[in-house]
């Protein structure tokens, strides 16, 4: 049974008896802060590991396309040149003659054919 006579006083603080003055629950405060912010280091190191190589991974597959997309223009524009001059074999008869003429080293009777070497593309 309840002592009828027995109250509480809420209002005293604890302090330690050691000689700090110090109250437990700002202590009790400045620990959860503490902890809370190893929390979150903790938290962002973790999504940084796991995260890390995903993003290395799409830079390398960024400089990739941007390779490939730079082998594509150079391709079609080799097609556009070989559609140019599939056309003109088709079509210009001087050209097509030009072209085996060069082609094949063939020359007309009393044609001399001086050729130049340039030295390597560049």
């Amino acid at each position: 049974m309840r002592d009828p006579e027995f109250r509480d006083n809420l209002e005293l603080s604890l302090q330690f008896v050691g000689g700090r003055d110090i109250p437990r629950s700002n202590l009790w405060k400045r620990l959860s802060l503490g902890m809370e912010f190893v929390i979150y280091v903790l938290l962002v190191l973790a999504v940084l590991k796991l995260f890390g190589p995903e993003l290395t991974r799409q830079e390398e597959l960024k400089a990739e396309k941007a390779r490939l997309a730079l082998i594509h223009d150079e391709k079609e524009a080799q097609v556009v040149r070989l559609r140019q001059e599939h056309r003109l074999l088709k079509t210009d008869k001087a050209y097509l003659e030009t072209v085996a003429r060069d082609r094949l080293n063939l020359q007309r009777e009393g044609e001399h054919i001086v050729r130049i070497d340039r030295g390597e593309k560049e």
